[in-house]
């Protein structure tokens, strides 16, 4: 291995020099007709790579962050609660097309019956909100950890569309869908379902996990919020509880995930409490540093240590691809994982690689992490000062690089 930039910690392999250079400086790029800058802001973050099985690149720069440092990672989370799926698919007890009631008959409530497995983990049940929310949780952290009891409100709930008949991004309630899912069918939560069959059997006890013990809160990153504070517009359509918009992120009297009932920006605020990392909230509560993420992608891509090859190739193949009933922009999901989605703008590097059936999945703010079977490349992104979350460009930046120097970038 080769040292790299005093202002980058970690290491690079020779010819991986480059990717320490963007993290320490950042990049520029063309957008449409803009030129775009791309760094971390203010806060730290982290990359790790590994091509071939072998680690290539693990770096991270910033204030206070060091080789241990967890990032909340977002809905990057949502790539790990997939797996955890995942895994009792590849043990046969879990069914793809079974209808979820299978499983947890009371989902099938206010129409939802004939939502299938396949459906529910694509973000085509409809099962967008929480009704009662506000019962339910509060801002400040109350509440979240009863999965139990918010699983149960929302297979209660009407869905926000016939099941299977579109799809929309099933923001908030896909950690607690699919985690009854995995708690029905294994008897563990979703949390302690991933620390024993994903992070111990690869060494990352202590790296990654989805709901963070109180004795490890100390190495998150403080999450820093959004630079650009929603609009007017934005704000509002956020705490409006009648959009399928803010539905998605819990609107309610008392404002929304992102917004205040005031219209003022919260994420960062609500992320950071104690209360709320603990929780094992599966759609965007994990923290995790970049080793780890990109570590349990590694698995995917290269070998058999979780899951076979054959359920890796049933979890890539696109299920759904254009317009989103709730963003209202295009995505395209695998089963559960993200898929890269059609470009919005020209200029942008893909944030999941350059090669097709790579899959995992983006966090607001910029995290990633995915694997690329084809090439045999999985890689993560983590950093704690949110990036603009309608083209966040850090992340793909960085994955650019890395496939230029492995010799697979674009051209």
């Amino acid at each position: 291995m080769t040292s790299v930039s005093v202002s980058v910690s970690g290491y690079a392999a020779p010819g991986y020099e480059p990717v320490a250079r963007v993290l320490a400086e950042g990049a520029s790029v063309t957008v449409g007709e803009r030129r775009r800058r791309a760094d971390l802001g203010d806060g730290g973050g982290a990359f790790c790579a590994y091509v071939d099985g072998e680690c290539v690149v693990d770096l991270w720069t910033g204030p206070a962050w060091a080789e241990g440092t967890r990032a909340v990672v977002m809905s990057s989370t949502k790539g790990l609660t997939t797996l955890c799926a995942h895994l009792l698919e590849d043990r046969g007890e879990l069914d793809l097309d079974a209808p979820v009631v299978r499983y947890w008959p009371e989902f099938g409530s206010e129409g939802k019956s004939s939502a299938t497995v396949r459906q529910l983990l694509s973000h085509q049940s409809g099962a967008i909100g929480l009704p009662g929310s506000d019962e339910l949780l509060s801002w400040d952290g109350r509440g979240w950890s009863d999965t139990v009891a918010i699983a149960a409100g929302v297979a209660a709930g009407a869905p926000a569309w016939e099941p299977g008949t579109r799809h929309g991004y099933h923001g908030v309630t896909f950690g607690w869908l699919v985690g009854e899912l995995v708690r029905r069918i294994s008897g563990s939560s979703l949390g302690t379902f991933f620390e024993d069959q994903v992070a111990r059997p690869l060494g990352l006890a202590g790296s990654i996990s989805i709901g963070t013990p109180a004795a490890q809160l100390g190495s998150v990153a403080t999450v820093l919020e959004f630079p650009v504070w929603p609009g007017k517009e934005s704000a509002l359509r956020a705490i409006d509880p009648e959009s399928k918009s803010g539905r998605s992120v819990l609107a309610g009297a008392h404002g929304s995930l992102f917004a205040d009932e005031d219209g003022r920006p919260r994420f960062a605020e609500f992320m950071n409490t104690p209360a709320v990392l603990q929780a094992e909230i599966g759609a965007l509560g994990a923290t995790a540093t970049a080793r780890a993420l990109a570590r349990v992608y590694a698995a995917l891509a290269t070998g058999e240590e979780l899951v076979s090859r054959a359920s890796v190739e049933r979890f890539r193949v696109e299920q759904v691809c254009g317009r989103d009933a709730v963003m209202g922009v295009p995505t395209r999901w695998a089963v559960g994982y993200s898929l890269e989605p059609p470009a919005l703008v020209p200029g942008v590097p893909p944030m999941h690689g350059p090669n097709d059936g790579a899959f995992g999945h983006m966090g607001a703010g910029g995290q990633i992490g995915f694997a690329d079977p084809s090439a045999r490349v999985a890689c993560a992104f983590v950093r704690n000062h949110l990036e603009n979350q309608a083209l966040p460009l850090m992340g793909a930046c960085l994955v650019d690089v890395l496939y230029s120097c492995t010799g697979n970038g674009r051209t």
